[in-house]
């Protein structure tokens, strides 16, 4: 059974207790239709401003883990073998110093000292706990932004982002092929998961010559370029990574068989059996 993140906490040191890595993203995306979040000095403050470690640790408790890039670990492998975050940069570490330093170049520019932001989430305990953390993050860390908490149903979060009816909107997105371009494409101008409408030329072209030949069949040159995309992304703050998802279950060991899977479908009960 699936637990909630206060009963993972509570079953932890229980045998039966896993935590089962999704292979999936939480992020924050920015809505870059309005005005004020068109300025990119304000979206780095947002992007530092919470601790994605306490996050996983004190709020989701279901072995989640805080993500600091746009492609998760744990699924997408290069040809040399190692996950696509050996060796990346990890981006916007929770830094209030710093996050401060870009909330006050934002006031400059935009000439204004108050914000105020809606943030879309799903109606589920997860995500509204999430939501209630990041609130309470941004309020402390950058003096003059609020955030409004608006819970919704799935299917109603998803409709309004893609039609571009929100300001800022909690989201995930797990990836259906082992490959970054699963993560990364969802970013191209051309997307219809693109829902802050962030645009750039420069990763746009990386993300076409890494569909195309030669560097299809370069492998090695191709993982160089999809590392540089990451960078355009992420150094732009166009979404603000939150956690790499896991699910807490209990599962008795009477039970075998089962598969767990971080890309696709997450759990396989085809060819699980029961213990006698």
């Amino acid at each position: 059974a699936l637990l909630s993140g206060d009963q993972a906490e509570q079953y932890q040191d229980s045998e039966e207790f896993q935590s089962i890595p999704l292979g999936s993203l939480w992020y924050l995306s920015p809505n870059l239709n309005v005005s004020d979040l068109q300025n990119e000095n304000l979206r780095k403050a947002l992007a530092l401003s919470y601790d994605k470690e306490i996050a996983v640790s004190l709020v989701l408790k279901d072995g989640s883990k805080a993500a600091y890039g746009a492609v998760p670990s744990g699924s997408m492998y290069g040809p040399d073998g190692k996950d696509f975050r050996d060796g990346a940069r990890e981006y916007w570490k929770p830094d209030r110093k710093l996050a401060g330093e870009y909330l006050e170049q934002a006031k400059k520019e935009l000439g204004k000292q108050e914000f105020s932001f809606s943030l879309l989430v799903e109606d589920t305990e997860g995500a509204r706990n999430l939501g209630q953390f990041l609130q309470e993050e941004i309020k402390n860390t950058l003096p003059g932004i609020t955030l409004n908490l608006e819970s919704v149903p799935k299917k109603v979060r998803l409709e309004r982002m893609a039609q571009g009816d929100y300001e800022l909107g909690l989201s995930r997105w797990g990836a259906d092929y082992s490959d970054p371009l699963a993560f990364l494409d969802m970013w191209s101008s051309r997307s219809y998961f693109n829902y802050g409408n962030w645009q750039d030329k420069e990763y746009d072209q990386l993300l076409e010559a890494a569909k195309s030949e030669p560097l299809a069949l370069e492998p090695e040159k191709r993982w160089q370029i999809l590392h540089q995309a990451e960078v355009r992304l992420m150094e732009q703050a166009a979404i603000f990574p939150v956690c790499e998802k896991a699910n807490g279950m209990l599962l008795k060991s009477t039970v075998k068989g089962a598969q767990f899977n971080t890309i696709g479908v997450n759990r396989v009960w085809t060819y699980a059996w029961k213990e006698e």
